[in-house]
């Protein structure tokens, strides 16, 4: 049986719960808040058990469940009696949520795109500083081109000290919809036979993990 390459092909997307109330698509578009949604979701969990998973006191983690039981996302399954207070055991409404782009304002999805993309970045950053440092050679290259432009970059080498392969690229180019339908499916072909070719838990020997990123995005207007 043919590993899948993404999570997204075990998950029928259409099939999630949609969500519109306010209430809700705040708590699931807020990164911070959705990580103590996390443990339940098609889980039944007490709270003594996710917030020992999670690192956080019960009393911090019994605040946010109430507030996600009052919103309707998760709800009461069960009730283990125990002298004095009831143990509680909780679970999401839904076994998966869905927001759809348009119940969420601006101001949601740049705050859920900043939190999410900070560790991206960060990664990034690590690993280009630690190509540049293996790097037998790498320039930093200032120069003004044909067309009186001002070009700034390093230049990589193809491989580090140690052999291992190496290519970063980024640029803002001019494309029409056809060249630009031509890159995107160069770089997911590319993408997907990388991944089909990994091993998605290595236990050693010579695989080394490698920080594979790529983008194909349209520029926003600055007026935009």
């Amino acid at each position: 049986m043919p590993r899948s390459t993404t999570p997204w092909d075990d998950i029928d997307v259409d099939a999630l719960h949609e969500v519109k109330d306010p209430a809700q698509v705040a708590i699931l578009t807020d990164p911070h808040r959705v990580r103590f949604l996390r443990p339940f979701l098609g889980r039944a969990r007490t709270v003594s058990v996710v917030a020992a998973e999670l690192e956080v006191s019960p009393n911090r983690l019994l605040y946010r469940v109430r507030r996600m039981v009052d919103a309707g996302l998760l709800q009461v399954v069960a009730t283990r009696p125990r002298a004095g207070r009831a143990i509680k055991v909780y679970r999401s409404s839904h076994d998966g949520y869905r927001v759809p782009m348009s119940a969420m304002r601006y101001d949601d999805i740049r705050h859920r795109v900043d939190t999410f993309g900070r560790p991206l970045l960060e990664n990034l950053a690590r690993a280009y500083t630690a190509a540049l440092l293996t790097a037998p050679r790498h320039d930093r290259v200032i120069a003004r081109t044909r067309a009186g432009d001002v070009w700034a970059t390093d230049l990589l080498p193809a491989a580090t000290r140690q052999g291992d392969p190496l290519h970063f690229a980024d640029t803002v180019l001019w494309l029409d919809q056809e060249q630009a339908h031509r890159v995107q499916l160069r770089m997911q072909e590319a993408l997907e036979d990388a991944l089909s070719a990994a091993d998605p838990r290595p236990a050693g020997g010579t695989t080394a993990p490698y920080f594979v990123m790529g983008a194909l995005l349209p520029m926003p207007s600055e007026s935009g």
